[in-house]
């Protein structure tokens, strides 16, 4: 693919072109403001007290209580620009001009307060004299049965009749329950070179582009599939800020516009194998990459982490999907660096990006590294298949994807690189089928598994008999030597991953053979399915086997789940009832707590909260558990994870008084055994989201060995006793930087050099230093010299570092700032990168005038400018 080509194409509106993305986004907000429309900010992703939702997919999802009269609006008229993701559209990102998994919604709400004809008028109105369309462009869709709008989209907005279509698929409701109405929607014809068959008609094909949906909230779907009116009928309008931004900037496809372009450009620039997957694939993956990157990034800023259920097997299966797409790419740095740009990108409706690049890098890279040992399992089987040089059957990539979760679209890329074929239709069969019985990609359940009793809260090893062996997914008579697979045991000592907790590991041994146990997990109506790698003889259906749960894996986790309930309760007697926890993650190592709080907790709230914990484990209280109805639990005191969904009878865990929870999981016989608890961390994860990370019992020990090591070897490195360290720091870093006040009031006596290298239509001015200079101070000095420049665009060099820092002039032409300084840099033995539009790098001592030089010789190259 020609990178040339790809930069023109992805090239972001600038002022003066078309509106910004930015600029249409407030336009929207303000109109409506000024007809009497509250503006309410985005909520989470996440949705509050709804559990029919994983997560937000339409601007009306936070309004569903005041559509169906269970709370009162703050205002009868609402707008607001919602963040919404939708996974059912995962499988067309790459290949459409228009589909997203994250998108913004921008919308006007009304409850009650007016109805079809406003809502027609206000949305004609905006489109044609606020944004200036083509009315003769705009066409329009209503259900057969909705005379009403059909003839106010003549008479309120002088619509010709050949420009209104009806369809049958004109209706909107939100999840399985909940308000619903019919709903019209307003379509941009994009030209007849998008299309021009007699096909071609709103809601069908590519020439039409639906950029706003009007729904006439009139009833509600209530759990047994029946209907009521609403009391007050509403309208909930949604219109995608990604495709009016197209529509607006004139581009032919959404990647394209400034919510898009900058981080197309990061990944082109950092994609190596981009000129050999073709113009077609590029474009593919990059798109996949751009689209997932900022759906991971928003997910991750509203909380969710990666994990195989619910949410979190969404933002994991988004994330994975762009790693093959980096894979393929050759992606340098991988998915994380994309953070930063994303959150330049969103700096206006997600602000809070920012602060949270640091730990939303880390998920990322944390989900690759676990990604990179799949691949590695997966790997062996297709290079062995490859090897046998014949096409890979529908079996075998359908084996790589269930066993050992290898993407088909690695499959077949891999294999196009060897010259063989994929049977991508014999594995869309096969997963199809598995979908039909019930355990398709989405995680979901297995309602035909046979039932496994789970005795593992009592014991750790029992004799069961293996009811069912899965490989790949689907029933086999057996497991050899070497092969991974899943069974479901009659009874189980070993606990499934479920509320925050990981499964349990262990073994299975019979004569003559054994397995390891790597993971379990339920699978739904009381079955359990364990996975495992058999490690000698045969694993077979109907075969006694003993099972055991490896002990030291159970008691970390035991022990892990028991702190963060004794957590759970001292944050709430330290900062207040107000508390409510939001999520957990429990393994044998560590843990982390996510809460509700508004604000970072203080050093001294932190210790208070961790001397709370403490001092319920040297109390050493008995666990207790009951079965009570739900009811029950919750009028005897037990806290409940907000959102969450119990079955009856619930289990209620308490530690004396002290702590009482509804939960499922497994723990200690009284806290005592925990030793002792220490929080290793606090940091935000979402707006109002905070998490501490803890660690208890042996994994507390190891922490303090490793602190007590550090600080040790710190000591001695700076020759003064443990004690002393913090104020011999102390010391040493007031030096350093008077030391370092010293060097830069040196270097404005010296002043430096300053120079101009030219280039075809302009000049790029330098300033060469040859006493380090804060990184701040660089960025100050370049950004007042890229100021007076008319190219809007510096360099400075200044102890062996180098900013570049470059304007549209010379972006437009395809220079980016981070990859020259990148090239001129490694060019010399040093190293860089950086964003087209700022770049940094460190060189040897003494190569100044070689990087001046090189600059000049890539400036004077530069074509003229068209």
């Amino acid at each position: 693919m020609s990178r040339g080509r790809l930069l023109e194409s992805s090239r972001p509106a600038r002022d003066g072109d078309h509106l910004l993305s930015s600029q249409i986004r407030t336009r929207f907000l303000e109109y409506f403001q000024a007809r009497g429309h509250l503006l309410v900010p985005s909520a989470s992703l996440v949705p509050e007290d709804d559990p029919s939702l994983l997560l937000v997919g339409a601007g009306m999802v936070p309004f569903k209580p005041y559509f169906l009269g269970r709370k009162q609006p703050p205002a009868p008229q609402l707008t607001s620009c919602q963040r919404a993701f939708r996974a059912v559209d995962i499988e067309e990102v790459g290949n459409s001009t228009r589909h997203h998994t994250f998108f913004e919604m921008l919308g006007n709400f009304s409850f009650g307060s007016y109805f079809k004809e406003e809502a027609i008028r206000y949305a004609h109105q905006f489109l044609t004299a606020e944004l200036g369309l083509d009315p003769d462009r705009l066409h329009f869709s209503i259900h057969p049965s909705d005379t009403v709008s059909e003839r106010l989209w003549r008479e309120v907005a002088g619509v010709g009749p050949e420009r209104i279509v009806a369809l049958e698929d004109n209706f909107w409701q939100a999840g399985a329950t909940g308000p619903f109405g019919v709903d019209s929607e307003i379509y941009y014809d994009l030209g007849q070179e998008y299309g021009d068959a007699p096909g071609e008609t709103p809601g069908r094909g590519d020439r039409f582009l639906e950029i706003w949906n009007l729904v006439f909230m009139d009833s509600e779907r209530l759990p047994d599939g029946s209907a009521v009116p609403l009391s007050r009928p509403g309208v909930d309008t949604g219109m995608g800020l990604e495709r009016i931004t197209r529509v607006l900037q004139g581009k032919s496809s959404n990647f394209e516009t400034d919510l898009f372009a900058p981080l197309i450009q990061d990944l082109s620039q950092r994609a190596s194998a981009l000129d050999q997957v073709g113009e077609e694939g590029g474009r593919r993956h990059l798109w996949t990459l751009a689209d997932h990157a900022r759906g991971a990034c928003a997910l991750i800023s509203d909380g969710v982490r990666p994990s195989n259920e619910g949410r979190g097997y969404v933002l994991r299966r988004l994330i994975r999907r762009a790693l093959v797409s980096a894979q393929i790419l050759e992606l340098t740095g991988g998915l994380a660096p994309a953070a930063r740009v994303v959150a330049q990108i969103l700096k206006d409706p997600m602000p809070q990006l920012g602060g949270q690049v640091g730990e939303i890098q880390s998920v990322l890279r944390e989900e690759e590294a676990r990604f990179a040992e799949v691949l590695d399992r997966g790997l062996g089987l297709f290079l062995r298949l490859a090897a046998e040089g014949s096409p890979i059957t529908a079996e075998d990539a359908f084996r790589l994807h269930d066993t050992f979760g290898f993407p088909i679209e690695l499959t077949r890329d891999l294999a196009a690189s060897r010259g063989l074929e994929v049977d991508t239709a014999g594995f869309e069969r096969l997963l199809e089928e598995q979908r039909q019985r019930g355990r398709g990609p989405e995680g979901a359940e297995l309602p035909a598994l046979p039932a496994s009793e789970f005795v593992g809260y009592e014991r750790m090893e029992i004799e069961a008999r293996v009811e069912l062996v899965l490989s790949a997914g689907r029933p086999a008579e057996r497991l050899g030597q070497g092969e991974r697979g899943e069974v479901v045991l009659s009874r189980s000592p070993f606990y499934p991953e479920g509320g925050g907790q990981v499964g349990d590991r262990g073994r299975l041994t019979w004569p003559g053979g054994a397995a390891e146990v790597e993971d379990t997990r339920a699978g739904g109506q009381g079955s359990q399915l364990v996975a495992c790698l058999v490690t000698r003889g045969q694993l077979e259906t109907g075969l006694a086997v003993q099972a055991e749960v490896d002990p030291d894996h159970r008691l970390g986790c035991a022990s892990h789940h028991s702190a963060t309930h004794l957590l759970n309760s001292a944050l709430r007697l330290v900062l207040g009832p107000e508390v409510a926890q939001r999520g957990s993650l429990v393994t044998p190592d560590h843990a982390t707590f996510d809460f509700s709080w508004p604000r970072p907790l203080t050093p001294e709230e932190v210790l208070a909260v961790e001397r709370r914990v403490n001092d319920a484990v040297r109390q050493d209280l008995p666990r207790q558990v009951e079965l009570l109805t739900l009811e029950e639990a919750r009028s005897s005191g037990a806290v409940s994870l907000e959102g969450e969904t119990y079955r009856e009878p619930v289990r209620v865990v308490s530690f004396r008084s002290f702590s009482r929870e509804l939960c499922g999981g497994t723990h200690v016989a009284a806290s005592g055994q925990l030793g002792a608890v220490v929080l290793t961390g606090e940091r935000s994860v979402g707006q109002g989201l905070r998490r501490l990370e803890l660690r208890a019992g042996i994994a507390a020990e190891r922490w303090w060995e490793t602190q007590r090591g550090l600080v040790q070897q710190t000591a001695l490195a700076l020759g003064s006793p443990p004690a002393e360290v913090a104020s011999r720091a102390a010391i040493l870093r007031d030096r350093a930087r008077g030391l370092e006040r010293a060097l830069r009031d040196a270097s404005q006596r010296r002043g430096g050099a300053e120079l101009s290298l030219s280039f075809p239509g302009g000049e790029l001015p330098v300033h060469d230093s040859p006493l380090p200079l804060e990184r701040a101070e660089m960025r100050r000095l370049g950004e007042g010299l890229a100021e007076r420049a008319p190219a809007g665009s510096a360099a400075v060099l200044a102890g062996g570092t180098l900013l570049l820092l470059f304007g549209a002039q010379l972006t437009r032409r395809g220079l980016a700032a981070g990859e020259l300084a990148k090239r001129v840099c490694s060019a010399l033995g040093g190293s860089g990168g950086g964003r087209p539009e700022l770049g940094q790098g460190t060189l040897p001592q003494g190569e100044h005038a070689a990087a001046i030089r090189e600059l000049r010789n890539i400036l004077e190259k530069l074509p003229e400018e068209a």
